[in-house]
This record gives structure tokens, sequence and C-alpha cells, in this order.
């Protein structure tokens, strides 16, 4: 295994990458396709999940194209990122010379992120997006000086880099508030027009993760959508306008979440949106088959392809297999200091908004049992069918929305993608990608089952409840409910599946109520299944679990067939010799979604 690898995770600035001889895996291939091909679109909407690259690629964009803007036409610190490093990019060869020529350190850029957009209230994300645009701004201050602008546009300039160092904290002032949505709306145009004239080229405009406003604005504690996305909206309509300004060049966005043009772009109608499966950029985001092959054999690491194709492949993007290049860099990383190291969850636990949480959290028809049928099926790795929903708005998941968008999302986002043979529009097959998203899920299966989740903790301490008094009705009522409700059991299901369920449901609930929880401890004759006692009351429950097909009369059956068995190996005589007052035999038979409770009463007092 090589050690000499150096890997700089979490880091996506491109010329830190190649200035500290950091390993890279090339993409500049696609520069070509971006700005000198017959295919060439004005505005280009990149769609991809979170951490596929999509930062890495559009500051790889930038530091191609941005200008000196001190000495306009001396191209020698993009000869040296590109062109003299060793490398050997594909952008260095003499097929991408006429590109090299015509845009490599053409063109002023203006690039700005909205990741660091967010919070609780809608004062708080427009300060976040004031503290961009001063960062943005103070890398022009230098425009101040310029005998090029106007006095107006200099004054102009100067107000909003002074508002939005002095201000971002005083936005509870209605008039504050009012004057940085006109900022935020206007900020672009503004220095886009100010670097035209200074420098008579058009100018580069880059965002990147477009949506995260949207996203976060939609999850907040006071829901503020409508407000933000005006402001996206706005920036969109001075920026990428259908008669766009003569000063714009091109436009590269990025998200994860596609949401109809109406809605965010709305006069932008110039603009080409690239999903995973849109040619031809489906290898610009993430490791192809043959990038990853490389990668693991410069580190040492070609025997653990299998097992690394298992984690971290499994996106299907056009007629690519995509592996994820957060987790693959993370893993080289981590292999690559140690002799031994296995595979471990990385994207999964980048998520500042894990939808799995989500979904177990809201109302979004969770407790439908054809759809958890159909997340169970993903569990136990086969696909499933939904139809592909386009949004209008951000989704608001914490109201009540179809199982289709909810998987729409769970694609964009890469939590679930294309299946083999699966169409890319309308009625689709799609399947968890890897071992690595397929441990979150079952990370977030196993939540439904804790004391965290309040509707199945409730829930739980109502069994218990029930059977420690003998209420077998209710109990086979609620019982057959949460089976329909929740994840773990399947109609293919065996007895130990049932077995887990009852185990997972009755243990936490009995420890917060005081009562013993014992599973399959030595009694009479044999090993019950559950028993629960509580002294204060002076009662035990004996319980016993069968599973028969998925049939009434099977359930019926295989009931009386496990109370028999209470009775026939004497599971109950331990209690009964302790003379507690209560001692309930209870026979619980399963069949598919549903139950049947049999119960031989209190045997304490049949044996007076």
């Amino acid at each position: 295994m090589k050690k000499d690898v150096l890997f700089l995770t979490g880091i996506e600035d491109f010329s830190t990458i190649i200035e500290k001889d950091a390993y890279y895996v090339d993409k500049t291939s696609y520069l070509k396709e971006l700005f000198m091909s017959s295919s060439e679109v004005m505005n280009a909407l990149f769609i991809r999940p979170r951490r596929f690259g999509k930062t890495l690629n559009l500051n790889m964009i930038k530091a191609f194209c941005e200008l000196n803007y001190q000495k306009p036409g001396d191209k020698s610190y993009q000869k040296k990122l590109f062109v003299d490093n060793g490398r050997n990019l594909a952008v260095a060869g003499d097929d991408y010379k006429e590109l090299r020529e015509k845009v490599m350190g053409e063109f002023p850029v203006i690039s700005i992120s909205f990741r660091g957009v967010e919070g609780n209230t809608f004062q708080s994300a427009v300060s976040g997006l004031l503290g961009i645009i001063a960062e943005l701004y103070e890398r022009f201050l230098f425009l101040r000086e310029s005998v090029k602008q106007s006095e107006e546009r200099i004054n102009q300039f100067s107000e909003i880099y002074s508002f939005c160092t002095t201000k971002y904290k005083k936005l509870s002032d209605p008039d504050n508030l009012n004057e940085a949505i006109v900022i935020c709306g206007s900020f672009l145009a503004t220095l886009a027009e100010m670097l035209y004239r200074e420098y008579g080229r058009k100018i580069l405009v880059i965002i990147d993760e477009y949506d995260v406003p949207l996203q976060k604005a939609v999850i907040a504690e006071e829901p503020y959508y409508s407000k933000i996305l005006e402001i996206i909206r706005k920036i969109s309509v001075t920026t990428f306008k259908q008669n766009p300004d003569p000063w714009l060049y091109k436009g590269v966005v990025s998200g994860c979440l596609r949401v109809a043009h109406q809605s965010v772009f709305t006069d932008a109608n110039n603009f080409t949106t690239f999903g995973m499966n849109d040619e031809p950029y489906t290898g610009f985001f993430g490791f192809t088959e043959e990038e990853t092959h490389k990668l693991l054999a410069d580190c040492g690491l070609s025997e653990k392809e299998n097992e690394v194709k298992e984690w971290y492949d499994g996106y299907r993007f056009g007629d690519k297999h995509i592996f994820c290049p957060w987790s693959l860099i993370s893993y080289c990383y981590a292999a690559t200091q140690k002799d031994i190291y296995a595979p471990q969850p990385f994207w999964v636990n980048t998520s500042g908004n894990d939808l799995i949480t989500m979904f177990t959290d809201n109302s979004m028809e969770a407790h439908n049992a054809e759809n958890i049928d159909k997340l169970q099926k993903l569990l136990d790795g086969e696909s499933i069918e939904i139809s592909l929903k386009e949004f209008t708005t951000y989704p608001d998941l914490r109201n009540r929305v179809s199982f289709d968008v909810f998987m729409t999302m769970m694609l964009h986002t890469g939590y679930v993608t294309f299946a083999e043979g699966s169409e890319f529009t309308g009625k689709v097959t799609v399947r968890i990608p890897n071992q690595e998203v397929l441990k979150c899920f079952n990370e977030k299966r196993e939540y439904l089952y804790g004391e965290d989740n309040p509707y199945w903790y409730n829930q739980a301490l109502k069994l218990v409840d029930l059977l420690m008094v003998n209420n077998t009705d209710e109990a086979q009522m609620l019982i057959s409910t949460m089976l329909k409700e929740f994840l773990s059991i399947r109609n293919s299901g065996d007895e130990l599946y049932y077995h887990g369920f009852m185990v997972g449901v009755l243990g936490i609930a009995s420890a917060a109520k005081g009562i013993s929880f014992q599973e399959e401890i030595e009694s009479g004759d044999g090993f019950p299944d559950i028993v629960l006692k509580n002294d204060a009351t002076d009662t035990v429950a004996v319980i016993e679990f069968k599973k028969g097909k998925n049939e009434r009369l099977e359930r019926i059956q295989s009931a009386e067939d496990a109370a028999k068995q209470i009775l026939e190996k004497r599971y109950a005589e331990p209690y009964l010799a302790e003379k507690y007052k209560n001692v309930y035999a209870i026979g619980i038979g399963f069949g598919g979604k549903d139950c049947y409770i049999q119960s031989l009463g209190n045997l304490a007092k049949a044996a007076i």
C-alpha cells in the first residue's frame, strides 16, 4: 500500500489542491464542452447530489477562466495550474490550445456560494447573504480607485459594501431589513456592470448551491420560503434574464434539487438544466469506474476494489456507474494511514438535512402500509417503482407530501438511484445505491424503535400496559397496527423477525415503566420468548410467539399452539411457586402484518 499519496479531504479549492501536489481526478476535459463545443449553452444548471464534486468543479472553472485583474492578458497563473504542473491534465493537450487562447484567463468572474445561507428566521438568512456579498465585494475594492468608473457607481459600490459589513446584525430594524433585501437582489448586477466597464470583457457568473436557501427556509422553525424565493428570483432576473445584459458571458449554476424554472429562473429561458442523466456531462461529477480503478491503483489499494465498489459505487448517471467522490477520497485517505482499514460511511455523515430522519419525523404518509412496504423492499436490496415529480416549489417535508414526491427528492439527493434498465422520466425504478447509504437507512430504521421517536415510544408504553392487565383484545389491535405502520416486518419474515419486533417494542418501554423484561430465560422446562414481571402489582406476563401463514385461521392456530406450549413446558411454574397473584399466559400468532392473541387467563387463580 502506498503511503505517499496526499489527499486534501474537505478542500474544494482547485488551486490549493494543485499547488500542494495533492491527488486530483482530472475533470478539465469538460471545459471544452462547456465553452467551445457545438452543444455549448448560454447558462448551465448542474443538478447533482451533495458531495459529488460540484463545488470543486465550479472552482476549477473559475480558476481556468478568471482574468488577472492587475495584469490583464497575463495567463502565467493558469499556465502553472493547468499546463506546466507535470500532471498531464486534459486541458494541457494540443487539442485544447484554442480553448486556452480564447477562454483561459480571459474573463472577470463573479463566483458565490449560497451554502451558508440558512437560519431559523428570514432575518438570519438575509444576514448570511450579506456576509457573502461583503466577502465578494472585498475582493474588488480596487474598483473604487478606478478612473473608468463613474462617481455614482463607486458610491453605490461603497454603500453596498459598508451596509453589508456594518448592518448585517441589525436586521430587526424593518428599514435595515428592507434595504438589505434590495441589496441582495441587485448586488451581482451592480458589480458585473462595473467589471464590464473596467475591462471591456463579458462576465462569467458562477453560483454554487443555489437551492440551499430554499431548502433551509422550508425546514426552519419559522418557515420563510416565499420571502427567500423572491430574493433568489430577483438575483436570477437581474443576472440571467431572457434578453441578457451585454455584460453577461455565461452562467454556471449548481444545486441538488431540480426546482422548476417557473419557480426560480422565472425570466431565464436561456437556461439548460443538466441532471444526472443528461449528456454530455454524466461523468463530470463523481468518479467513473475508470477513474476509481486508477485512484485505487495509485494508492496501492487495487485489492480493495470489490469492497470499495460494494460500499461507494452504485449510482447510475446515464450509461455510467459513478462512485461518490467524497466517500472514496475519504476512504483512500484513511486507508493509506493504516495497514488495515474497513469501509466506513462518510457521505451520510455530512448531511445537514437528513431526509430519512425527516421522513420518520413528519406526517407524509409514514403510516401508509403500502409505502412502508416499498421502503422495506429498498432495505432488502430490491427496486421499487415511483413516478418522478417535477417541483414547482421546494417540497415542504414537514407537511404531508406524496410518497412519489418524497422518493423523487431522495433520488435528487443521492439516497436512491436509478435501477438498471430503468427509464429516466415518468415511471422509473429506483434502488439504494450501495452499502454506505443502506447503513444510513438502517440507522434511521433503528430510530423508529427508540424512545427518541415519540409516536413509537408512546405506542410501546401503551402495549406494555395492555399486556400487564391481560387486555388481549386491545393489545392485538395495537400490535397489528404497529406491524402495518413500521418497517421491520414483511410478509416473508420468519419467526425471528417478529421476535425482534416484539423485543424492540417491549424492551425499552418496560425499562421506562420499571417492569422487569426477560428474553428467553430458562423457566420450567424451556425458554419462553418474553417474560414481563412487575413486583409492585404482583403481576407476571409469560409470552410465547409462533408464526403462521398470512391467513386468519393460521394465525389463530399459531396463537393457540403458543399458549399451549406455555402450559406444556411449564414456563409459568417458577412464578406460581413464588405466589404471584397474577400470572398471565399469552400466546401470540403472527402472519404477515397481523397477529392473533390467545390468552389462558390468570394461571395463579386457576391454581387455587
